[in-house]
């Protein structure tokens, strides 16, 4: 990318240091491909991506004869066509990080706090008073959940 079109959107593309995935989609059909690609992997390494999971996804497959290979990080698709969307997905989710878990809690009423804690930043699907305390079913956060496993209930 030349200097000053990667200045002009330097806000845009700093969102990808947030990103839990980056699919960095290459057309495998142009000739600069390569050169492009390494551009692209230079400036996500200054953005500070370095940690973010990377999927090739390399486009236009029908048109191309060479046989590369696919792995866990690297999809043939045709966006055109859909093929290869299956593959992309499944790429996806292999390398995309936990970020929340289901988990099911009992917990005694002086942490009844924690509900609101699960909810700020996942779902509570069902919770029920009991006699031994508050059951839970919830989707929670990874940032909490070291906290709340002393209460999962298996």
């Amino acid at each position: 990318m030349p200097h000053n079109l990667v200045e002009a959107f330097k806000s845009t593309l700093e969102e990808a240091a947030s990103a839990d995935i980056i699919l960095h989609v290459i057309d495998i059909n142009d000739s600069e491909a390569a050169e492009k690609t390494d551009t692209t992997r230079q400036l996500l390494a200054e953005l500070g991506c370095g940690d973010i999971p990377v999927v090739n996804v390399l486009n236009k497959c029908d048109l191309i004869q060479n046989d590369i290979p696919e792995s866990k990080d690297t999809v043939k698709i045709c966006a055109k066509t859909g093929e290869g969307f299956d593959r992309l997905l499944k790429a996806i989710s292999e390398n995309i990080r936990e970020t929340s878990k289901r988990i099911k809690l009992l917990l005694p009423y002086d942490r009844a706090g924690l509900t609101s804690k699960i909810r700020e930043k996942g779902k509570v699907f069902s919770e029920e008073y009991t006699e031994n305390g508050i059951e839970v079913d919830a989707l929670a956060d990874i940032t909490i959940l070291n906290e709340l496993l002393k209460f999962e209930v298996r």
